[in-house]
């Protein structure tokens, strides 16, 4: 087998592999042999008709056309191999040159001839980053009003709703339909029909809840509002619209006490027990936040020494990633891809493009961490080595905040 290979950019290799006849006599044999059980000819068993019946009842072109793929996977593979490149990709394949059908040296004209472009690994440089140095911040402690907060959460769910007739007052429950109009135009995106909240939670824009205390069940009202100036939908930000809204259904929300019975529904004797668990667990919370927050400076000083030229490729498979994974928290809240990009006036397009920054990042601290660990000798699973990379890199940058210091 001969091999060329030509740099094609700095991430870019074509491989020009020629295959001889002799060496394309196995992989045109196992097509055969794998085709052949399938062709039914009256008198013989499967595979045991003669050759030329069972290549006249196959065709010529589906053997050769089988026998090229074997014989170019194994091809490419061990060219691969034997130029030591690093594909990233998939490669792109055209046939130059065609064989014919045979199943010995001497039946098959011509060899076979083909080109593979293929991405590869970059070359990657990395300065010094031992001389970059980051302060570590103290990590943020639980407040108890944090733990209040999750505990009347708890509470919230173990509630029960009771009918009432009176008038309706912060804490109650309602259903209601609503329906918004912004410059006098109804607007779906502003309605909703048997829409649940509990009035003072803060669920709806300020000033909404506000407009449904006194309201009673089957009553209707319209009132003007005005959306926040920081409003996610630039379109209504800071702007004044009208609401009718409808209630539908309206309770009265009785909530268990908080005491040693209500600390046993989760699992614990005591309240104090209970809190301690919320407690605990808001600063795991906090300690995964403030170690992502102290990676992430970290990344930003010494991102700026690496260079790399990031293929293609991995740069789109890594946008299309993380399109993936926003598409499923989407409809997690029961919402789709292509009803968010609407509502933004957005196309998939504009969308990529938005997000590329965000996912050549992710594919840079790949690179990066790569570079670690090739410069440190390790060898193991790829996500092992990725997090020993990370670990190294924030030993050697970090410096430790004095504990004595408050």
């Amino acid at each position: 087998m001969k091999v060329r290979a030509e740099q094609q950019g700095k991430s870019k290799i074509k491989l020009t592999v020629g295959v001889e006849q002799g060496e394309l006599v196995p992989h045109f044999q196992a097509a055969y042999d794998e085709l052949a059980p399938t062709v039914k000819l009256a008198g013989f068993r499967p595979g045991k008709a003669p050759r030329k019946m069972v290549e006249d009842a196959l065709g010529i072109t589906r053997l050769v056309t089988r026998g090229l793929d074997m014989a170019v996977q194994r091809a490419y593979a061990e060219a691969v191999q034997q130029e030591k490149v690093f594909p990233v990709s998939a490669p792109s394949i055209s046939v130059t040159q065609y064989p014919s059908w045979g199943l010995s040296k001497d039946e098959i004209k011509d060899s076979l001839e083909f080109e593979a472009e293929v991405e590869v690994f970059p070359e990657v440089e990395l300065g010094d980053y031992k001389k970059v140095k980051v302060e570590a911040t103290k990590t943020e402690k639980t407040a108890d009003k944090d733990v209040e907060k999750v505990l009347h959460h708890l509470q919230r769910q173990k509630s029960k709703l009771i009918d009432t007739d009176q008038p309706a007052e912060k804490g109650d429950f309602v259903e209601i339909d609503f329906e918004g109009e912004h410059k006098g135009v109804k607007l779906d995106k502003m309605s909703s029909k048997h829409f649940p909240l509990v009035i003072g939670e803060g669920s709806m824009i300020p000033g909404f809840e506000d407009n449904l205390v006194g309201l009673k069940k089957g009553e209707e009202k319209t009132f003007q509002i005005k959306f926040p100036k920081d409003y996610h939908d630039k379109e209504l930000a800071g702007q004044d619209a009208k609401f009718t809204v409808k209630v539908l259904q309206q309770k009265k929300v009785e909530k268990p006490e908080l005491n040693d019975e209500f600390a046993k529904l989760y699992g614990h004797d005591k309240m104090s027990e209970l809190k301690k668990a919320i407690g605990d667990n808001l600063q795991m919370e906090l300690d995964h936040k403030g170690e992502h927050e102290l990676q992430e400076k970290v990344l930003d000083k010494v991102l700026p020494l690496l260079k790399v030229e990031v293929p293609e490729t991995v740069l789109h498979r890594e946008v299309h990633r993380l399109m993936e994974q926003f598409d499923a928290q989407l409809k997690s809240q029961g919402v789709d891809l292509d009803s968010y990009l609407k509502s933004m006036k957005k196309d998939v397009a504009a969308f990529e493009k938005e997000i590329e920054p965000q996912a050549e990042r992710n594919v840079k601290i790949g690179f990066l961490l790569g570079q670690i660990v090739k410069e440190q000798g390790w060898q193991g699973n790829e996500a092992e080595m990725g997090e020993r990379a990370m670990k190294h890199l924030m030993d050697t940058v970090v410096k430790k905040a004095d504990s004595n210091k408050e």
